[in-house]
């Protein structure tokens, strides 16, 4: 049976390994235990107590030894769903003082700043901070980067950027992108004007590995390589000089 399963599920090495070898053994006493689990005598009951807690195992006396055995394994339902409604609890207590957070945070970040990400939850830090950012008819500016990042990769952050277009249209953020020419039977399937009226594509002859998105004092430079990095960068004249840049290449650029 796969530990790395109950572990994601929330118990330590020490407790999958016992769990285990009480499904295998049923009815055990602790010398039993450790010699299955591998688990040191000193530990045992420390861990065993670990799964009463967690209700996977129970604990009775026969001819006065301690004797243990799992409880159903449909108890790990009860245990995931008891651990769930501790996370809303503790989502509906950080709602409650993220106002709070979120003034403190805004009173520290500098005028001009410098940040740089790595990786998908890098882009996914970015891009969920841009959807929270812009409101209705603000425009997000992208030149697209035109080198594959490796076929999985690749296909993973198109994915991430379908899912954040989406987000983008259905706040009623408007689009302006950036697409080399020879991208443009791809990208009219996955932007087309059906789908995203807010979005605006034109095609350029450029290649590079980098993209740029821009929204107000934002520039995002993602540099799709082996590893993804991203810069972001929060200044007005930074955005203001890249902005004038997409301008120039989008009045150049084919419809």
């Amino acid at each position: 049976m796969n530990s790395e399963v109950l572990k994601e599920i929330g118990l330590t090495d020490s407790e999958s390994k016992v769990y285990l070898a009480l499904l295998e053994l049923g009815d055990s006493t602790r010398i039993d235990l450790v010699k299955k689990s591998k688990i040191a005598g000193s530990k045992i009951y420390e861990v065993l107590e670990k799964l009463q807690e967690k209700g996977l195992a129970s604990v009775y006396l026969k001819n006065k030894i301690k004797h243990f055995k799992p409880t159903n394994p449909n108890q790990i339902l009860s245990f995931l769903e008891s651990k769930k409604e501790k996370i809303i609890n503790i989502e509906k207590k950080a709602k409650l003082i993220l106002p709070q957070l979120l003034l403190s945070y805004n009173s520290s970040i500098e005028d001009e700043e410098v940040e740089v990400l790595s990786g998908i939850k890098g882009l996914e830090v970015i891009f969920r901070e841009q959807i929270d950012t812009l409101k209705k008819d603000d425009i997000c500016y992208v030149i697209s980067g035109t080198w594959g990042t490796g076929e999985e990769q690749e296909s993973l952050v198109q994915t991430f950027f379908e899912k954040i277009h989406l987000m983008r249209e259905n706040k009623k953020i408007k689009t302006k992108m950036l697409f080399n020419l020879k991208q443009k039977d791809t990208t009219e399937k996955l932007y087309s004007s059906k789908r995203f009226p807010l979005t605006t594509t034109r095609y350029i002859e450029h290649a590079s590995p980098v993209a740029i998105n821009l929204y107000k004092d934002r520039t995002v430079v993602i540099i799709f390589g082996k590893k993804i990095s991203s810069i972001r960068i929060k200044s007005q004249d930074v955005s203001n000089s890249f902005l004038e840049y997409f301008n120039m290449l989008w009045g150049q650029a084919r419809k």
